[in-house]
């Protein structure tokens, strides 16, 4: 059984760490917060990938570190959601509706589990984790742009990230691609989980299948 203190939970350890930082960081503002959000974001993003590397490559994947790799990113995307509704940089709703995604599916998934079974994620839920990120680093870079910060909203790509396009900015239009994206792959979860929940008595099969999915 690998350590704690492995090196991918490690990894996965530091997505929840990051996850407050963050918090702070878009709330209090100041000139250059949002960027330095930005960075610390995408950073916290690529350790998803490499925890999952160095875990299979090193035979150091544990049931342990599934669960803190998949608990890490949907802290560190929820812990961001409310930050960024809270400097209202993105509506309050599209947050709610990718948090409360999350929590149904994890839910779902649960029970499946304990049911021995694994529900995998579908096509919808593998592009939406890629979805999401790009949108809420776009969301971060505006908020610098809006800030005054690097990407100055007065010239350059800043002016295009403050420029409404209809009712929303453009990183606002990538955050409703995500949450079109999120419910689309909640919905597949549903799907999954109808002959589940439908079912009068456990079920020893299990359904073999990548799980992995922020």
């Amino acid at each position: 059984m690998p350590s704690l203190w492995s090196a991918p939970n490690l990894l996965s350890f530091s997505r929840i760490i990051a996850a407050p930082i963050l918090y702070a960081l878009v709330v209090s503002g100041g000139r250059y917060g949002y960027l330095a959000a930005a960075v610390l974001f995408v950073a916290a993003s690529l350790t998803d990938t490499l925890d999952g590397q160095i875990a299979r490559r090193h035979r150091l994947v544990s049931p342990l570190g599934v669960y803190l790799d998949t608990t890490s990113d949907k802290i560190l995307v929820a812990v961001l959601l409310i930050a960024l509704a809270v400097a209202h940089l993105a509506p309050g709703w599209m947050a709610a509706v990718i948090i409360a995604r999350e929590i149904l599916v994890t839910g779902l998934r649960s029970y499946a589990a304990a049911l021995g079974i694994v529900i995998p994620a579908g096509g919808w839920g593998k592009a939406k984790t890629l979805i999401t990120i790009v949108a809420l680093f776009l969301v971060l870079l505006e908020g610098d742009a809006r800030q005054g910060g690097l990407l100055s909203s007065h010239a350059g790509p800043g002016s295009l990230l403050v420029t409404a396009v209809g009712p929303f900015t453009v990183a606002v239009w990538g955050l409703l691609i995500a949450v079109i994206w999120t419910v689309g792959s909640g919905a597949e979860y549903i799907r999954e989980a109808i002959p589940l929940l439908t079912r009068s008595r456990p079920v020893a099969d299990v359904v073999s299948g990548s799980g992995e999915d922020v």
